[in-house]
């Protein structure tokens, strides 16, 4: 048995049995807490051991939908206010938790479960590691030629509309694993290619005021890149808190910067990078407005995704019916079938989901239900969480299967970051992740397929 994972379980029941303490904490909640204290523990120690790909939708699972709403409930949930914007969790808690803290439990169950029978599992990533860097000796111009290719589309994004955008957009995603190709390459020159890189995903970012995607691939790279190397605890829990201050303080300048750089709002002769800084620098010179419930209560109401799945709780099925399955088939469908055959097939973004199993209209802004509010919104109570065992499954089997395919081609590891990119997240819907997770893995063949026909490449 690993001594670690038994001392980190000690210290999730530790910390869960301190808040036993606290008045009118609910046993849910309480459970959520050492849960989360577990998992989070266990992932830093996991880096450079491990590629825990799937413990990030996990703690996000926990932080967004379970810790969060405690945040909520017994802090904003009474201020009128709060209530005003329907920013309040709008059910009672007993209902909440009855249904999210079992379904949270049951996709991590499936995610868990395939793993823990692999006995070699984690020494598979290791291996593949180890391979990738003796293939790539004398390759270096691979990544090269990757980056290239990733920033010509990313230029040419801006050009290009319809079906043709999304396209681009895929082969923009060379540039990310560009990056990793050349780290692990012996190119002589890879640091400037690895910082030009680097350089041009942070502009696209700051250009687009759209951060979450640099912080997924930020994430699920560096996790890649630190595999097989030693790291001391104390550089591991380092590195972890940056992580999460800078993701903090990320959150709580973005609506400020969009203002700025989509709606033209503040200072006319400042840049957008200028305005970045100085809106990230009041953030850290001001450290006390972190501490500041008001202040903060916007922060909290964005990472908080229990508040819509708790309007999703009371919409259905008072206002609206259960859809049976219904939305969950046609993202199948969606996946397989082009829009030039279905041309009203549903659209990605979250605008049908919210208005059919929330009733709010969105416009102008991204907001979803999230997987686990799909499930309530297709099966119910009942049928939601068994359900959320097999989305944690199909997750965890998928990387098995891969697995055993980088036997037989060990750079596939490094395309991970793009295949999960969007199916990790917590925030989108079933649509999103089945959409992204498939299209991406037909892309990734075919870049295989072309490079290997075209250019007698074997990436």
């Amino acid at each position: 048995m690993n001594l670690n994972k038994v001392v980190f379980a000690l210290i999730a029941f530790l910390t869960a049995a301190f808040f036993t303490t606290v008045d009118k904490m609910r046993m849910e909640e309480i459970m959520a807490i050492g849960l989360f204290v577990y998992f989070l523990l266990d992932f830093i120690d996991s880096i450079g051991k491990n590629y825990n790909i799937l413990d990030i939708p996990i703690l996000l699972a926990l932080f967004q939908c379970m810790l969060m709403p405690i945040v909520v409930y017994h802090i904003y949930n009474d201020d009128t206010l709060v209530i005003a914007l329907k920013y309040d969790m709008g059910i009672t808690a007993e209902r909440y938790y009855g249904f999210m803290f079992p379904a949270i439990v049951m996709m991590i169950i499936g995610m868990k479960l395939p793993p823990l029978l692999q006995v070699s599992y984690q020494q598979k990533f290791l291996q593949a590691i180890h391979s990738v860097k003796h293939y790539l000796v004398g390759k270096g111009n691979m990544g090269v030629l990757l980056i290239v290719i990733g920033i010509v589309a990313n230029v040419m994004r801006d050009f290009i509309g319809g079906s043709m955008q999304y396209i681009a957009y895929l082969i923009s995603m060379l540039l990310y694993v560009g990056v990793l190709y050349t780290y692990f390459s012996d190119h002589k020159q890879r640091f400037w290619y690895l910082v030009s890189g680097a350089v041009v995903i942070f502009l696209q970012a700051l250009r687009k005021g759209v951060f979450g995607e640099l912080v997924y691939v930020l994430l699920l790279a560096g996790l890649l890149m630190l595999l097989g190397k030693k790291i001391s605890n104390l550089q591991k829990y380092g590195l972890a808190f940056v992580g999460f201050f800078a993701i903090l303080i990320l959150q709580s300048v973005k609506a400020d910067y969009r203002a700025i750089t989509w709606r033209g709002q503040g200072n006319q002769e400042q840049s957008n990078t200028g305005a970045f800084v100085t809106l990230i620098a009041d953030r850290i010179a001001e450290p006390g407005r972190f501490f500041d419930l008001d202040l903060m209560f916007p922060t909290v109401n964005r990472f908080n995704q229990g508040m819509i799945v708790a309007k999703v709780l009371d919409h259905v099925p008072n206002r609206a019916p259960y859809a049976e399955g219904e939305t969950i088939f046609k993202s199948l469908a969606a996946t397989f079938v082009p829009r030039l055959l279905w041309p009203d097939k549903p659209m990605s973004g979250g605008h049908e989901n919210m208005l059919r199993f929330t009733g709010f209209v969105i416009e102008g802004y991204s907001m979803n239900i999230s997987p686990m509010g799909e499930a309530y919104g297709n099966y119910g109570v009942e049928g939601g969480i068994f359900f959320m065992l097999f989305y944690g499954l199909l997750f965890s089997l998928l990387i098995v299967v891969l697995m055993n395919y980088v036997k037989k081609r060990p750079t596939i590891i490094l395309w991970f970051p793009i295949l999960f990119l969007n199916s990790i997240q917590i925030e989108t819907d079933i649509l999103m992740c089945l959409n992204s997770l498939i299209k991406n893995m037909i892309f990734v063949a075919v870049v295989f397929w072309a490079a290997d026909r075209f250019l007698r490449l074997k990436l």
